[in-house]
């Protein structure tokens, strides 16, 4: 039996300021192909360098939250919630 993966219909959007940093920043949940899995890609950082996947070998910190970085050193805090609800709604590829 194959199992099917699973992404959004279409992209979502939200806006607000960081639990920890007090920066105000702008998430956007887009559809992704099958296979791809949960990545994030950091649009204020140099081109080619922000895509951070989400996977347990790129955990880089777990005080205060969860942190994950890339091979770059541009990493995502708190993740930990968005991450936990995508999986609840059983969404494999972002």
């Amino acid at each position: 039996m194959v199992d099917m993966q699973h992404t959004l219909a279409k992209s979502v959007s939200c806006a607000g300021v960081g639990v920890h940093s007090g920066v105000r920043a702008r998430l956007t949940l887009k559809p992704a192909p099958t296979g791809t899995g949960i990545v994030f890609l950091r649009t204020d950082v140099e081109k080619g360098t922000g895509t951070v996947r989400a996977h347990a070998e790129t955990v880089t910190d777990t005080q205060l939250g969860t942190t994950i970085s890339n091979e770059h050193g541009v990493s995502v805090a708190v993740v930990e919630h968005l991450l936990a609800a995508i999986a609840g709604l059983g969404i494999d590829n972002l």
